[in-house]
């Protein structure tokens, strides 16, 4: 009788796809959507606060902390990205939410007033939608581009703001109703539960830890995400809107109105900022003049992040959630690392916008096979003959790919930097090792937000040394080669630089064989200086058409140039 077997990954028997290939195809399909490759940050940065202090990031008062950072955010970004998705903007939703906090302390606590919090809440909501709604219009039927519109109202409401607070600090006194919009939530009044929740983290914690209370904007965040979700994908309204954005011009044949459409998104964008803004107030009580500074800019970095086209016509509420844990995780990283300055925190969210930008314009989402073209094929080539490599394959590359190569290069160098750093740092290795590492420091005291910046200064001005250098000996000697040629000899050169990761933590952690740390890593760093030329060498040979003779000439005066940067550098440090 003939037996039937199910390979991993292939059919059952049945005709039907396997569980191997049903699971791959779903991971697949995950990492394809931008929310795939967001979730996949967040993982990563997880598992970064894990490895910095495990016993405090795996707290649930840190879990919810998170979550609470991440509420504004969030709740601010659903309605931002329900507006983006019609190919609009509005920056002026920071604004926005300190006017709504403000005006709500003043009506609800002011001497003036004292109107009972529902009615002052009623009030900033409507105002919100009104002022929305007016933005809308100023951009439908004006026609102006809803960007400089909106930074125009960003000052207009933000002037407003300090206006009504005469630039102190507002406080509503009880706030009353408006808890249930910020307000903790008490673990001991919930239904069923006798008292705060008493855990602890195996084998992190010898003492239990209880978890008694935290914010209702934990709740509201997954209330408007459902409801936000189900606009966006299963009504008529949210299909208007992605068609709108997709294109403007076809829609109107379809009886669609694209600028009642803009103008509702508009409203949106107003009232959940206005709703934040509220949610703050019944957290704290009060508002200060300078309350959404900079918000706008921190929720459009999550909104895109988590999937939404600057171009429109495409939105995911799941990725604004993403975006926004993102971004919040991120800092409380830094803060658990010792770095929660401000400006770190600026650093962050604005190399998170730069990110976003890249993918939603370059990436167009997390993509394996655009990586590995980039990257993993090229280097491949490279490390099996750097000359046949330039002698072919080279011309089949596009400037975006050499650019590629190099920045994943740099990335590749700093991940490799700062692991071998945290090796060599740790007790148990270095007591094994016995280098007596102890403070890592560069140019800048260690810590791998630093570290990763120098390396890429590093590597970025070795590049930029040995383009000048290749583009003036090449063109001294009227070489048939461009500046592409150029570029190519140059990024696809720099492969075997994230072998510098060695002598950099060396110089690092002060440790030297000859001399002094310094000294030790130029000794140290001469040989991969020597392949990395080489492997220019190589390039020049195969792009721009020179006799040998010539080429290593062109690449002897490239290395003249390091030598003279880093005896400049070398200098500096000996007598800092």
């Amino acid at each position: 009788m003939a037996t039937e077997t199910t390979e991993a990954g292939g059919s059952d028997g049945s005709g039907s796809p396997g569980a191997g290939a049903r699971l791959r195809s779903l991971a697949g399909s995950v990492l394809e959507r931008r929310e795939g490759s967001v979730l996949v940050g967040l993982i990563a940065i997880f598992f970064v606060g894990v490895y910095i202090d495990a016993s405090r990031f795996l707290l649930l008062d840190n879990m919810a902390r998170i979550l609470r950072s991440a509420a504004t955010t969030a709740i601010i970004g659903y309605g931002v990205a329900l507006l983006m998705v019609t190919a609009e903007f509005d920056l002026s939703v920071g604004s926005m939410y300190g006017v709504a906090a403000g005006m709500g302390a003043i009506m609800i606590g002011g001497d003036a007033f004292g109107f009972h919090p529902l009615f002052a809440v009623a009030v900033v909501l409507v105002f919100s939608v009104v002022f929305g709604i007016t933005q809308g219009l100023v951009v439908t039927k004006l026609g102006l581009p809803s960007l400089i519109v909106t930074i125009g109202t960003l000052t207009l409401l933000r002037g407003v703001h300090r206006i009504f607070l005469g630039g102190t600090t507002a406080s509503a006194g009880d706030v009353g109703p408006l808890k249930w919009l910020g307000g903790p939530i008490i673990i001991s009044d919930m239904p069923f539960m006798s008292g705060p929740v008493v855990y602890r983290v195996p084998f992190l914690h010898e003492e239990t830890h209880t978890f008694d209370q935290f914010s209702i904007l934990i709740v509201w965040i997954f209330v408007l995400l459902a409801v936000f979700h189900y606009v966006l994908n299963y009504t008529r309204f949210g299909l208007h809107a992605r068609a709108t954005g997709d294109n403007v011009e076809s829609v109107q044949t379809t009886g669609i109105d694209p600028e009642m459409v803009k103008l509702g998104c508009f409203a949106v964008a107003g009232l959940t900022a206005a709703f934040a803004g509220l949610a703050f107030l019944g957290r704290f009580g009060s508002v200060s003049s300078g309350t959404g500074d900079g918000l706008a800019l921190v929720v459009i970095a999550a909104v895109v992040l988590g999937g939404t086209k600057l171009t429109g016509g495409e939105g995911s509420m799941v990725g604004v959630l993403f975006g926004a844990l993102v971004l919040a995780t991120a800092n409380n990283v830094l803060a658990l690392a010792g770095l929660n300055v401000s400006g770190w925190q600026g650093v962050i969210t604005g190399g998170f916008i730069i990110a976003a930008i890249g993918l939603d314009v370059v990436l167009k989402g997390f993509s394996y096979d655009l990586l590995v073209s980039w990257y993993a094929v090229p280097l491949r080539d490279l490390v099996r003959s750097p000359r046949d490599f330039f002698a072919t394959r080279v011309e089949r590359q596009t400037t975006d790919d050499m650019f590629g190569f190099l920045v994943l290069t740099i990335g590749v160098t700093a991940v490799l930097t700062n692991v071998f750093a945290g090796l060599l740092g740790n007790e148990a290795v270095d007591a094994v090792v016995g280098l007596g590492a102890s403070d890592f420091k560069l140019f800048l005291l260690g810590g791998w937000p630093e570290t990763v910046a120098q390396v890429y200064l590093f590597l970025v001005l070795m590049a930029l040394v040995a383009c000048i250098g290749i583009a003036v000996a090449t063109g001294f000697l009227d070489s048939a080669g461009d500046y592409e040629d150029t570029l190519a000899a140059v990024c696809y050169g720099m492969a075997p630089a994230p072998l510098f990761a060695v002598p950099v933590v060396m110089f690092g952690y002060g440790i030297f064989f000859v001399g002094s740390a310094l000294v030790s890593a130029l000794l140290l760093s001469v040989p991969i200086l020597l392949l990395v030329a080489g492997t220019m060498y190589a390039g020049v040979v195969g792009t721009h058409d020179l006799p040998r003779p010539q080429a290593l000439g062109v690449v002897a005066v490239t290395v003249l140039a390091w030598v003279a940067v880093a005896g400049l550098v070398s200098v500096g440090l000996s007598t800092a």
